[in-house]
C-alpha cells in the first residue's frame, strides 16, 4: 500500500520539485491548490517510484491524480491499483493531459475507460492580451474598464500581509451578497481562501487589489505554475462596480506577471456563466484533460 499522508507546508518543496520534472500540466499539479483542498477533498500525497501521487474522495468517490515526475509512472499506477484494491473501492484517474491518457492506454490497455473531461480543461491566455485588450474582440472588456478609471477613486496594490484582512473582509461581504443557494458552498470556499491568506508568504503566492475610496473591492491571487506560466487560483470582485472584474484582471496581469508569458485561469466546472465569463477572453488554449476510471 502507498505510504500516503496529509500535506503540509514541509512537503512544498519535494513536491513542487517533481512538479517542476513534468511542468504542471493542469491547475491540480499546484503546490498551493494540492494545499488549500486537503480538508475538502480528504487529499493525501506520497511518493510512489520516484512520481508524485496524490489521493482524494470527491463526491464520495476515490480519485487519484495521474503520477507526474520523472519517476516511473507506470509503476506508480500499478502501485495504485493496488492502494485501491486494498481500500476495496473503484477509482479514477484525474489530471490527465492528452498525452499522459494515450501513456494510460499503451501501458494499461483496456482496463481503464478514458473520457475526455471538457468540465475540467483549464483556459490557458496570452498574458501580453491580457494586459494589452487589443482588437475589436476586446472591445467590450476595453469599455468596461474605461468606465471604472472615469467614475471610481480607484487604487491598486500588491497583497501584503498589511492588508490580506480587507481582503478577508472584502470576501466575506462578497458572501453575504451571493444568492442564498450559493452561500453554503460559497462560505467553504471562504474558509479554504482563508486557509491560504493565513499561509499566504509560505505559500509562495502572489496577488492583488484593487480600492475604490479606500475600501477593497476587488483581488486576485495565485501562484508559479512552470517557467512561462501563472495560475490564478482565485478571484473576486463586487459586480456592483461596473468594470471591477476586468479591471483587477488587467491591472494585476500588467503589475505583477511581467516575467510569464501564460496565465491559466483555471477551468469552468461546468458552470454556463463562468464559461461563458472565461471564452470572452479568448483564451489560446483550452488544455484538454482527461478521466480514467478503472474497469
Amino acid at each position: 500500500m502507498i505510504d500516503f499522508h496529509t500535506p503540509t507546508l514541509e512537503d512544498r518543496e519535494w513536491i513542487n520539485r517533481k512538479i517542476e520534472e513534468t511542468g504542471s500540466p493542469s491547475c491540480e499539479y499546484t503546490f498551493g491548490n494540492i494545499f488549500a483542498y486537503t480538508a475538502k477533498m480528504e487529499l493525501e500525497v506520497a511518493e510512489a517510484s520516484s512520481c508524485l501521487v496524490t489521493r482524494c474522495r470527491f463526491d464520495g468517490k476515490l480519485m487519484y491524480c495521474y503520477p507526474i515526475g520523472n519517476g516511473d509512472r507506470k509503476k506508480a499506477v500499478e502501485a495504485i491499483i493496488e492502494d485501491a484494491k486494498e481500500l476495496k473501492s473503484n477509482f479514477t484517474l484525474f489530471g490527465l493531459t492528452k498525452e499522459f491518457a494515450d501513456e494510460l492506454e499503451a501501458n494499461f490497455p483496456e482496463c481503464f475507460k478514458i473520457t475526455f473531461d471538457r468540465d475540467g480543461s483549464d483556459y490557458i491566455y496570452s498574458r501580453e492580451e491580457l494586459v494589452s485588450l487589443i482588437g475589436k474582440k476586446y472591445q467590450p472588456k476595453r469599455n468596461h474598464i474605461s468606465f471604472f478609471r472615469k467614475n471610481f477613486d480607484w487604487t491598486y496594490e500588491t497583497i501584503s500581509e498589511s492588508n490580506i484582512p480587507d481582503c478577508i473582509r472584502m470576501n466575506e461581504k462578497w458572501v453575504e451578497q451571493s444568492l442564498e443557494e450559493r452561500r453554503q458552498e460559497l462560505s467553504q470556499e471562504l474558509d479554504i481562501i482563508k486557509l491560504v491568506f493565513e499561509n499566504y508568504n509560505a505559500l509562495g503566492f502572489v496577488g492583488g487589489l484593487i480600492r475604490v475610496d479606500g475600501e477593497v473591492i476587488a483581488y486576485t491571487m495565485g501562484e508559479r505554475m512552470n517557467g512561462d506560466t501563472f495560475c490564478v487560483h482565485f478571484e473576486k470582485a463586487f459586480s456592483s462596480y461596473r468594470g471591477a472584474y476586468p479591471m483587477i484582471n488587467r491591472e494585476f496581469c500588467e503589475r505583477e506577471l511581467s516575467s510569464y508569458k501564460y496565465v491559466d485561469r483555471e477551468d469552468d466546472l461546468g458552470a454556463d456563466n463562468l464559461r461563458k465569463a472565461k471564452l470572452s477572453y479568448y483564451p489560446v488554449l483550452i488544455k484538454e484533460e482527461y478521466e480514467a476510471k478503472y474497469l
